[in-house]
């Protein structure tokens, strides 16, 4: 995928995510006239276990490091799933990611770090492959950046395929209340 076709692909969830800055409604059955009307809260997905074994570990120890991928902390920008509605706002808010040298990932919620683990990068040229395990949630994501930008695609193996996620570069972690989306 060229750099125009990932600038149009932000561009459009941008444009998506900017529609309405009305906070989505929970599960809820309102009224108007004789028939309700139901919305439903849009969610994460929840984790699928796939602890990392001693061969997995070996493995993300051992391999080539990124440099564009390790070398600054990946904040969730906003997240959309194919199965449902386009969500008003960043489902993610406040957590980050952070690939180190080595293999070791750390995951977190504004200053907090939620999660550990080891990770698999494995990059084509055009497309990077990205298999994060911990002993609490694993996942695998197409991966596909630009210096300030990485997008992640879910894929099949461990049930993240309807999710797409826009993380942007930093060089610290997000803070409560600065207002990111």
């Amino acid at each position: 995928m060229t750099n125009k076709a990932i600038a149009l692909f932000c561009f459009t969830l941008l444009i998506a995510s900017c529609k309405d800055k009305a906070e989505p409604a929970a599960e809820t059955a309102e009224t108007t006239g004789s028939e309700p009307v139901v919305t439903q809260e849009v969610v994460p997905p929840a984790p699928v276990m796939n602890k990392p074994d001693p061969d997995f570990i070996s493995k993300s120890k051992t391999q080539k490091d990124k440099a564009e991928v390790v070398d600054q902390v990946w904040h969730y920008y906003f997240a959309l799933s194919i199965k449902d509605p386009t969500p008003k706002k960043n489902l993610y808010e406040g957590q980050w990611l952070d690939l180190k040298p080595g293999g070791t990932f750390a995951r977190g919620l504004y200053q907090d770090t939620t999660e550990k683990g080891f990770y698999l990068y494995s990059d084509n040229g055009s497309e990077g492959l990205l298999e994060l395990r911990s002993d609490t949630a694993a996942s695998e994501w197409k991966v596909k950046y630009d210096p300030s930008n990485m997008l992640l695609i879910g894929t099949a193996k461990y049930g993240n395929n309807p999710w797409q996620i826009k993380l942007k570069r930093s060089d610290k972690l997000p803070e409560a209340g600065n207002g990111e989306k």
